[in-house]
């Protein structure tokens, strides 16, 4: 039997509808499509949207419907949280306390620390210590508003390691509600015993790790970190070629550290998204709005790691479409809560409510290519979406610091 749910007197509820395209550029990323005192009616989809006092022949013809009252509260799509690390092992706060005190990312990382620390606590960890670490993350994520999340492997730096973190995010996504896409990135550094030689790990990562992955159907996307000290311009374009004529598709770390031109090659081997862009350069922008490549901010790496901020406004003004995602990792950014990256948008890269509210969710779809089916309250989409305890989407970001989840849905069920 289909179930069926009738929310009611709903004081706003925010649709970020696209009026049928998958994202908004320019001035119209700000556009909400809100609706005041509005009912909607959900199944395992989006049936109807209406106005409240629409709801009796809502009423009238769907048997058994539950309703819901929703006086003076806000409905909002669930959040997309298209890029995170959350499947680690280890902890690494006696990093964050020394960069505090002015030691740098990069000198953490060339002691041997950094994400090679991360790699030797993965290294040392079962399939199921990893899945328990990243079922803790995932669920604080949910009740945070979360509803998609991506995440990555590139911890492990070994054929087995990297694996064993695949298999723990396949896990997640069989046994937890939250939807999961899966990120292979074996190129996330290199591993020490192959410092001296980093094109017999490349060959490792091209001829081994990549073919097992897509057999295997542990990842959906390939992702490379193209910076300074990390993967260069031309070996990132070999590994993600290969990847793609394995069939998986791409994503970009992309000058993050630098003004690196990984943004260019983004654009070029048309990536789904290039992420991060503190030193994108101008072309760099241009050409990923040619292309089509999402612009995916991460405000929580730069405020963790007191570095300059992506240019959104230049970006946004450019016509790039441009998403919202925590980034949250072990290193650079332990936090999972997208309300909180909504609040960094705002003050430190001048994004309005409205652009970070869309970035956040129905760009982060767009990002891992599913704004077709999430990311906006559209008829025929799932019905993913959050219930606020407050009656002002607004108040996401005014009152902050706070969690103003009441309830999550997905797909037409209550799961927080």
């Amino acid at each position: 039997m289909v179930v069926r749910t009738l929310f009611t007197n709903i004081s706003e509820l925010v649709t970020v509808s696209a009026e049928g395209k998958q994202a908004k550029v320019g001035a119209d990323l700000g556009n909400l499509n809100v609706h005041k005192n509005a009912a909607m009616l959900v199944s395992d989809t989006i049936e109807w949207i209406g106005e409240s006092h629409e709801i009796q022949h809502i009423i009238d013809t769907n048997n058994d419907v539950t309703v819901v009252n929703c006086r003076n509260k806000c409905i909002i799509p669930g959040f997309v949280d298209s890029h995170t690390h959350i499947v680690f092992a280890g902890n690494r706060s006696n990093e964050f306390a020394r960069r505090l005190q002015g030691v740098t990312y990069q000198q953490i990382a060339s002691e041997g620390g950094g994400i090679l620390a991360t790699m030797r606590a993965v290294r040392q960890s079962s399939v199921e210590d990893l899945y328990n670490t990243g079922k803790q993350l995932a669920l604080s994520a949910l009740r945070y508003g979360t509803t998609t999340i991506e995440i990555k492997s590139g911890y492990g730096l070994s054929v087995e390691a990297e694996l064993n973190q695949l298999k723990a995010i396949k896990k997640l996504q069989q046994e937890l509600p939250v939807r999961i896409v899966s990120t292979f990135l074996g190129a996330h550094d290199f591993p020490p015993e192959y410092h001296a030689n980093r094109e017999q790990y490349i060959d490792i990562l091209i001829n081994q790790m990549i073919p097992h992955v897509a057999e295997e159907g542990l990842a959906e996307y390939c992702d490379v970190f193209a910076d300074t000290g990390y993967y260069t311009i031309e070996q990132s374009r070999r590994i993600l070629t290969a990847a793609q004529q394995a069939g998986l598709k791409l994503r970009v770390h992309a000058d993050e550290l630098t003004p690196f031109g990984a943004a260019e090659l983004a654009a070029e081997l048309h990536a789904h998204s290039a992420d991060h862009l503190l030193y994108i350069s101008q072309q760099g922008i241009n050409a990923m709005r040619n292309a089509g490549t999402v612009a995916t901010l991460l405000p929580g790496t730069a405020y963790t790691l007191r570095l300059q901020y992506a240019p959104a406004r230049t970006m946004i003004d450019a016509n790039n479409i441009i998403a919202l995602a925590t980034d949250c990792n072990p290193g650079s950014c332990f936090m999972e809560n997208m309300q909180q990256v909504l609040s960094l948008a705002c003050m430190n890269m001048k994004m309005s409510i409205e652009e970070s509210l869309t970035a956040a969710t129905l760009h982060g779809a767009t990002a891992l290519r599913r704004a077709d089916s999430i990311g906006s309250l559209e008829l025929g989409k799932q019905a993913d979406f959050c219930i606020l305890d407050t009656a002002n989407y607004a108040d996401l970001v005014y009152h902050f610091g706070v969690n103003h989840i009441q309830q999550v849905w997905i797909a037409g069920k209550q799961v927080v």
